[in-house]
């Protein structure tokens, strides 16, 4: 078993997941990295919340942190574009696209198992503080230390395939070895010194800055968002969606800097 293996077990899983569960064919080619459970992700606990869980919390004995992200298709991006709340359809594409996520957890640590390894994962969302509003298990943060792609200034993993999508994340004993997709100190044109700024104007709110990201702000509309579209079109409490600083940018569907 090898990363390469696993990541083009992804692209065929992706594939083929809409006419399996007849879906709407809204994702982009997946990619995938790797890095050894080592010493990096101790930082995960100063970056993050001092609790937030380590590779060996989830499997003792994890060697391998596997990170992928599955990006949107444009079509999807553009239905988000217009006006100051998140359109219908991405709503649906979160749960969907967070129904995938876990499916693909499940799948891929059978594929694991079956190839005499173990593997531990946790939900694409629902592992989220309220109080403090971090995850307990990031895989943006994690996407970041083993090189999937740099955190730009709309707080969004800037990756290869772009910000727009949604992330999953498992730690296996295998040792699959270190295979990053980015080189790059940084991918967003604002924290590389270059114009953009994109992000922070288009968000409805103004929770964003150069400065970071206002969370409770951020929180309280995305809850607004569920209260005043998503709840009346029937979608569970965990739609809290907004995205308009992912779609319609410069980072949104690539890079806009070299990766390397």
């Amino acid at each position: 078993m090898t990363i390469n293996d696993l990541s083009q077990w992804l692209v065929d899983y992706v594939a083929a997941y809409p006419e399996k569960y007849n879906q709407i064919a809204i994702w982009r080619e997946p990619i995938m990295a790797c890095a050894p459970a080592d010493d990096r992700f101790l930082r995960l606990k100063e970056i993050t919340v001092p609790d937030h869980a380590l590779p060996e919390d989830l499997l003792p004995g994890a060697n391998t942190v596997v990170v992928w992200f599955i990006p949107f298709k444009h079509h999807l991006q553009m239905d988000n574009t217009g006006g100051k709340r998140p359109a219908l359809s991405w709503g649906r594409a979160y749960l969907s696209t967070n129904d995938m996520i876990n499916r693909i957890g499940s799948a891929v640590k059978d594929v694991i198992e079956k190839s005499g390894g173990e593997a531990a994962l946790t939900p694409a969302t629902h592992n989220f503080d309220k109080k403090r509003m971090v995850s307990l298990w990031s895989h943006k943060h994690l996407g970041h230390l083993i090189g999937l792609g740099c955190y730009g200034t709309n707080c969004q993993l800037i990756t290869p395939a772009g910000c727009s999508g949604r992330m999953g994340s498992l730690v296996t004993n295998l040792a699959l070895g270190e295979h990053p997709l980015v080189a790059a100190d940084e991918l967003c044109l604002v924290k590389a010194g270059k114009k953009c700024g994109k992000c922070i104007t288009s968000c409805p709110v103004d929770a964003l800055s150069e400065d970071g990201l206002d969370r409770p702000l951020c929180h309280a509309r995305l809850r607004e968002n569920f209260h005043l579209l998503m709840a009346p079109d029937g979608l569970p409490d965990t739609t809290s969606v907004c995205a308009k600083c992912q779609v319609g940018m410069p980072c949104s569907a690539t890079s806009p800097l070299p990766v390397n």
